[in-house]
């Protein structure tokens, strides 16, 4: 039924940019766009400038453009400010007697969720040690620190602050890397950040922005071929942004695990936007990926890699099975959450594509996934007091359950049944966050939404066919789901969702999918 037949047609151009020939033209956000949970795209052409989408997809497609740029070897890096157009009405309120180690111990509470890789203890005695000055780059880091510390604030007033320090940071984060060569890799942590941030926010264009932008340091810095078996990293190469040697051991394992943490951000949410990863791991443009698996930071201090050690084809190795799980309980959860990532991905790419006539393809990717699975820890294996290690590793189940459903949901389509192969990875998927208390999941990984996301688009789509096989006078041996597990299944998603939404605009929106109704009765 439509809300008001007697409304006139818009004139051309009038409509917004989302709705077209459903627009109503209400302002600020039409009527369309506001039934949709959509206000925030709602955004009209007529004006006298570009909107704030058209600057970040300009900005975005001019990154991306450098990023091709340092793929071929053409170019150093420069990293432009995609907010110049609207940063001087943001310039509000300024800080003065910040809470500042409040505001850390915030965010430090909830560090892995956001990407956090650098030493964390080295990190804060820098911060915090007396007399000393902080650099560019620091800074912007803090500031983006101080903003996630306040979005996770329990004070009303320091919750307040939130828009302030975003602000702060963004104005200063494209003048960050000229001054502070080593400062490059705060950078590179504050752009990761900021990307999830903004992902969590369900402010999908700008967390597109600064993954992409954390991609670009990462290749300009050469971060994909630390200990590459190929070349020496000391060859004169003008697109390379020079980073000094590593101090330390500490510090070059702070450049791995930096480089597979904005390699799993990359390959995640390129999924989730419909987009190709930026990391192409092509050798023929030079961006094939040599950098060892990362470990846990101490590791690189307990057991450093010999001086002569050095890798090749990382990814593509694991990818073919020559890289064997049978070891994957002993190494990082960052190690399994990247392979778990290089999966998914990988699935997702083979389904857009899917033809009969490529079962072998499938086949392979489809055993491989299901090895991978195999050999993962399960989560009652890991320490219970440890919950940044629990939803890590919940977190690396989801995405390896999740990337069996997006490899066979081409085959499967909307008929889900019990012998169904989404059906039966989005179970285990739902088997596996039973085994953790929900109560830890109050700041989760914002790719949990997307991924719970489809987990429970999978059961409901399991229930329409249960229905549909009831009607039709089927029983279990027709392959018909049982509705009262599906129904408990639901459930426990949406009470694991709650536990963050408050926090996570996107994870409130995504709840909406995988809410159970209520149970239908014979």
């Amino acid at each position: 039924m439509q809300s008001s037949p007697s409304q006139p047609p818009l004139e051309r151009g009038k409509a917004c940019s989302r709705c077209r020939r459903r627009c109503d033209g209400q302002r600020p956000a039409c009527g369309q766009c506001v039934r949709a949970d959509r206000a925030e795209d709602c955004e009209y052409m007529d004006g006298p400038g570009p909107t704030q989408n058209q600057i970040l997809e300009g900005e975005i497609a001019r990154l991306e453009g450098r990023i091709a740029e340092l793929s071929a070897g053409s170019a150093p890096l420069t990293l432009h400010d995609p907010y110049a157009a609207w940063h001087a009405a943001q310039r509000t309120t300024q800080h003065t007697n910040d809470p500042m180690q409040a505001l850390v111990r915030h965010f430090v509470q909830h560090a892995t969720e956001f990407g956090f890789f650098l030493h964390i203890h080295r990190f804060l005695d820098k911060v915090f040690s007396s007399g000393s000055s902080h650099s560019n780059s620091l800074r912007i880091l803090l500031n983006v620190i101080y903003l996630i510390g306040a979005k996770l604030s329990n004070n009303p007033q320091v919750q307040a602050q939130e828009q302030a320090y975003l602000t702060r940071a963004l104005q200063h984060l494209p003048t960050a890397l000229p001054e502070d060569p080593r400062g490059a890799i705060y950078v590179m942590q504050a752009e990761v950040i900021l990307a999830n941030y903004f992902f969590n926010n369900k402010r999908q264009l700008e967390g597109v922005y600064h993954t992409n932008a954390a991609v670009s340091i990462a290749m300009a810095a050469k971060l994909h071929m630390i200990r590459s078996a190929r070349r020496s990293r000391t060859a004169a190469d003008p697109s390379t942004y020079r980073l000094p040697a590593p101090v330390d051991t500490l510090e070059e394992g702070e450049r791995i695990n930096g480089f597979w943490t904005v390699f799993i951000l990359d390959r995640c949410w390129a999924v989730a936007s419909g987009s190709a990863p930026a990391f192409t791991d092509d050798e023929s443009n030079g961006t094939q990926i040599d950098t060892p698996w990362p470990m846990d930071l101490v590791m690189y201090q307990s057991h450093p890699f010999p001086n002569d050690f050095r890798t090749t084809k990382t990814v593509q190795t694991f990818i073919s099975g020559v890289d064997a799980d049978a070891n994957i309980a002993q190494q990082s959860m960052l190690a399994m959450q990247a392979k778990a990532a290089i999966m998914y991905e990988g699935a997702t790419r083979l389904a857009s594509r899917y033809n009969p006539s490529s079962q072998a393809t499938f086949l392979s990717l489809d055993n491989r996934i299901e090895r991978f699975k195999q050999a993962l820890p399960r989560i009652d294996r890991f320490d219970p007091s440890r919950i940044d290690i629990l939803r890590t590793a919940l977190l690396v189940h989801t995405l390896a359950q999740c990337a069996t459903i997006q490899l066979h949901s081409p085959i499967v389509q909307d008929r889900v049944t019990a012998n169904s192969r989404t059906y039966q990875a989005a179970h285990a998927a739902v088997k596996t966050l039973r085994g953790v208390n929900v109560g830890i999941l109050n700041c989760v990984n914002p790719f949990f939404g997307i991924l719970w996301g489809t987990v429970g688009k999978v059961i409901s789509q399991g229930m329409v066919t249960a229905r549909q096989l009831r009607a039709s006078g089927a029983g279990p041996a027709q392959g018909m789901p049982d509705e009262r597990t599906l129904q408990a299944e639901l459930g426990l998603l949406a009470m694991a969702m709650d536990q963050s939404a408050p926090f996570s605009p996107l994870m409130a929106a995504q709840i909406r999918t995988v809410r159970p109704s209520p149970s239908r009765t014979t």
